[in-house]
């Protein structure tokens, strides 16, 4: 044996000597060097004996101890993010979440926030929106804006799996589940083809009604000028799936751009109750109540979604304004410090 291997053999850490650093770095709050620690363990363990298997189980649940602790860290940095009106870097970290919690209560916070990002741009355009349309973009050509990756690098699967995977739980799955003549329709919207998307749509509409068919339809009858009809494809929409959130959004929208603003409030307060992205609904239910000229109710409800990170930012600034028209000042001044003070 020549002098090096000999070292090597001498000085080679066996892989309790990890365990017992993992252990130290956990107590520590030190995850990812918990991380490495344990993963080291593991690679030199043996589990050819009873003592090593045992080993190995405690150092497999030590790992998902470790990745809960680095997956709550995320979160709070998503959410620091999403104070700080950085959504890229917020949704970033909400997918690590994703991928290393094992943790439901975890899991379940940050699958709201996903919610609540991906649904971000269909709210935000809604109050002063110079186009005054939820149907001017369809959530696929607004999710292709803010796409790096160019569409001629992906194939038509990549290209749809890139364009769902953001929709709130469980549409993706639910549109991957419509099969390739959707995809295709669904592509042709985000290429600017509603002539031949709304074909295609009606087609598969006659074989089998469906909400999601019926939104997708309504988006692009909204972009034809075709209001009535847009109206009447997401209440149908809506009476098969009481579930979907995205058609009640859709029909808020609606509501508004018509100028129907009693109408709205219903809809915004069911939408509330029973969950269905409720944080954002909150907010929209302020806004209306600002443009019927009750700021009381708008301050009650900009209020209550400041106890929603994906929202509270812009809900503060919302009932900021408020409360100054209104002289508390104090309010203002307190809301502001601790939702608006300057970050990242």
């Amino acid at each position: 044996m020549g002098m090096d291997m000999l070292f090597n053999k001498l000085f080679q850490k066996n892989y309790r000597y990890y365990m017992e650093q993992g252990d130290k770095f956990l107590q520590e709050g030190r995850f990812a060097d918990a991380k490495y620690s344990y993963g080291e363990a593991i690679d030199k363990i043996d589990t050819t004996n009873d003592a090593g298997k045992a080993d190995m189980l405690r150092l497999q649940n030590k790992i998902i101890i470790v990745n809960d602790g680095l997956a709550d860290l995320n979160l709070l940095e998503a959410e620091h993010a999403i104070n700080c009106n950085d959504r890229s870097k917020a949704e970033d970290h909400l997918l690590l979440v994703m991928e290393l919690a094992e943790d439901v209560t975890i899991r379940e916070k940050a699958g709201k926030l996903l919610e609540n990002l991906t649904v971000q741009n269909h709210s935000t355009n809604l109050i002063n929106n110079n186009n005054g349309c939820f149907g001017c973009k369809s959530s696929a050509e607004e999710l292709s804006e803010n796409s790096h990756v160019s569409d001629d690098q992906l194939s038509m699967e990549d290209r749809f799996e890139l364009l769902i995977h953001t929709l709130p739980a469980p549409l993706p799955e639910r549109y991957a589940a419509l099969g390739k003549k959707f995809a295709c329709a669904y592509l042709l919207i985000h290429d600017g083809d509603d002539v031949k998307a709304l074909q295609i749509l009606e087609e598969l509409l006659s074989e089998n009604e469906n909400d999601i068919l019926l939104y997708e339809a309504a988006l692009i009858k909204y972009r034809c000028g075709e209001i009535i009809d847009c109206e009447r494809f997401l209440r149908q929409a809506i009476s098969i799936n009481p579930s979907n959130s995205l058609c009640y959004l859709g029909l808020v929208q609606l509501l508004i751009d018509s100028d129907r603003l009693h109408e709205v409030i219903p809809v915004l307060n069911h939408m509330i109750e029973f969950g269905l992205l409720s944080d954002q609904a909150l907010v929209l239910l302020g806004d209306v109540y600002v443009m019927i000229g009750d700021d009381l109710k708008a301050i009650d409800n900009f209020s209550k979604a400041l106890s929603s990170p994906g929202v509270a930012r812009g809900a503060a600034e919302k009932l900021v304004s408020l409360l100054k028209k209104h002289d508390r000042v104090e309010e203002a001044a307190y809301i502001s410090k601790r939702y608006l003070k300057a970050c990242c």
